[in-house]
């Protein structure tokens, strides 16, 4: 299924808030240290203000996005009813695809679908924490793709 990608605006936040609200919500192995008030504020707040937001949407509206910092993707979320259907690939080609070189993600080691679907795009594991340094106390990952050099 093809997804319409776009920049995010700032009238899109409640909107991304609550599709990374209702996914997050999916991480049952995570505390839940946050509101729909709290994302709201985050994403109005910070993401959409620190970072590159693209947005994949079909008919019924925001399906995931993706926020980018530069080679850093601080945030991938999809919509709990949409996951794999394309809208995270989509995100993650586009971003591929953009003028960088690499691109680097932290995700939770106990994210089974989260690994596999990074893993299979690419990305490769280069550091395991135990979680001390993330806000759930939960051990996680460090993954790395990098552009091929032309042979």
């Amino acid at each position: 299924m093809a997804f319409k990608l776009r920049r995010a605006t700032a009238s899109d936040a409640d909107a991304i808030a609550d599709v990374y609200s209702a996914s997050f919500r999916l991480l049952t192995f995570l505390p839940m240290l946050h509101t729909i008030d709290g994302y709201r504020w985050f994403i109005a707040n910070v993401i959409l203000n620190e970072c590159e937001v693209a947005v994949a949407e079909d008919e019924r509206g925001i399906a995931a996005f993706l926020a980018r910092q530069g080679e850093e993707v601080r945030l991938l979320y999809t919509r709990p009813d949409r996951i794999g259907v394309g809208a995270g690939t989509q995100l993650i080609d586009a971003a591929k695809a953009s003028r960088t070189d690499a691109l680097e993600l932290w995700c939770f080691q106990a994210n089974e679908r989260a690994r596999r679907f990074y893993e299979a795009r690419g990305f490769r594991p280069i550091r395991f924490t135990d979680g001390a340094d993330n806000e759930e106390r939960m051990p996680d990952v460090r993954y790395r793709w990098e552009r091929r050099s032309p042979q």
